[in-house]
């Protein structure tokens, strides 16, 4: 099948990629959101969302190139531009997203130093950009199942598991980023709040989607590897993921709903970062085994 990911066989700093990707994805998507909501409410939701998509981004394009060995490779896969091929898409959508991605936080900049609006030029951008956000957030999920490996091939909601986590790692990295520098809204926190709870709710749903149709595809490779993250070596991360990652700042967030809590919000923001990179993490390891 043309477009087949033959060698999947991939470093910890693809694990990297693909959570920095996500979360600068869901960042960018979250702060558009925000913009187009109420630009003035939301304002410190967008700005810190601009600037943290960009930052998370930067490592991208070194660490793939790093991954690939030659510099060529990478320019190689944006001289060609192939539909059929998760490389080639992928590598399109990383160009687009970060172009997008340095405006928006250029605009943003510029108004913070400048005290001039752009808010025109962000709408435009941010919406364009949310495009590529969606894109880059889940598809990791989407090149996995390209694989030939059957764990991943046979595994539905990857996609929609990826892109959860990019929601909620960024609504998580963004409330945590306002909280450290004060510089927040209870409507701005709350908001933030919500998004989180939903996207975890989403994170969780994806991952019994996932793990019910591995059991039920008939395939031993896939439920033996399925094994590895239930009872096996990497049961101890994966359990830790869904517990300590997904399930108690889940509780968290809706605790935080009724009595908001800055120390609480802050425990619940991490948990939800590292829950969300332990996620991606034993799912690429016992692919790959």
């Amino acid at each position: 099948m043309e477009g087949l990911v033959q060698s999947p066989h991939w470093p910890f700093l693809i694990d990297v990629y693909f959570f920095l990707g996500g979360l600068a994805g869901g960042a960018f998507v979250i702060a558009t959101v925000a913009l187009l909501v109420d630009a003035v409410r939301y304002r410190d939701v967008a700005r810190i969302g601009y600037y943290l998509a960009f930052v998370a981004l930067l490592p991208c394009p070194i660490i793939l190139i790093v991954d690939l060995g030659v510099p060529a490779r990478f320019l190689n896969m944006m001289m060609r531009f192939n539909v059929l091929s998760p490389m080639s898409m992928g590598a399109w959508a990383l160009a687009g997203f970060g172009l997008c991605a340095f405006l928006a936080a250029l605009f943003t900049f510029l108004e913070d130093t400048r005290r001039r609006e752009y808010t025109g030029g962000k709408k435009l951008v941010g919406v364009v950009g949310a495009f590529f956000g969606f894109f880059l957030a889940a598809y990791p999920g989407v090149l996995l199942g390209a694989t030939a490996q059957p764990f991943w091939t046979n595994a539905h909601a990857l996609g929609a598991l990826f892109l959860a986590v990019g929601a909620s790692s960024g609504a998580a990295a963004i409330a945590l980023l306002l909280g450290l520098t004060g510089n927040r809204s209870p409507h701005s926190m709350a908001a933030l709040r919500l998004i989180t709870v939903l996207a975890l709710l989403v994170q969780l749903l994806s991952v019994v989607v996932f793990v019910v149709s591995v059991q039920a595809s008939g395939s031993m490779k896939a439920t033996a590897a399925l094994a590895m993250l239930t009872s096996g070596p990497l049961s101890v991360l994966f359990w830790s993921a869904i517990v300590v990652g997904s399930l108690v700042p889940l509780l968290m967030g809706f605790m935080g709903m009724k009595r908001s809590s800055l120390g609480l919000t802050a425990v619940a923001s991490i948990l939800v970062l590292v829950g969300g990179f332990l996620v991606k993490y034993v799912i690429m390891a016992a692919g790959q085994v």
